[in-house]
């Protein structure tokens, strides 16, 4: 496996293995933010990678529609 390497259905993302500050992670980058998790050695990297970003995507989805019904009840107020 090369690193940094990518996942064929997140082609907007790409991650490698590092090795800082004691420990190994698993760095992600890609639409503009970067991503760090532990890696542990007994996980699959393309795994591990996938999850990253789903539990990011997740996230983010979440934050959407908390920005967007908060949004629509400020208009109804009005």
């Amino acid at each position: 496996m090369n690193n940094p390497f990518r996942l064929y259905w997140n082609k907007n993302w790409t991650f490698q293995i590092v090795h800082m500050e004691g420990g190994i992670y698993l760095e992600a980058k890609g639409l503009g933010i970067q991503l760090r998790t532990p890696f542990e050695p007994t996980e699959n990297p393309l795994i591990a990678a996938d999850h990253l970003v789903y539990i990011e995507d997740k996230n983010r989805k979440s934050l959407f529609n908390s920005w967007k019904s908060t949004r629509f009840k400020g208009l109804k107020q009005l």
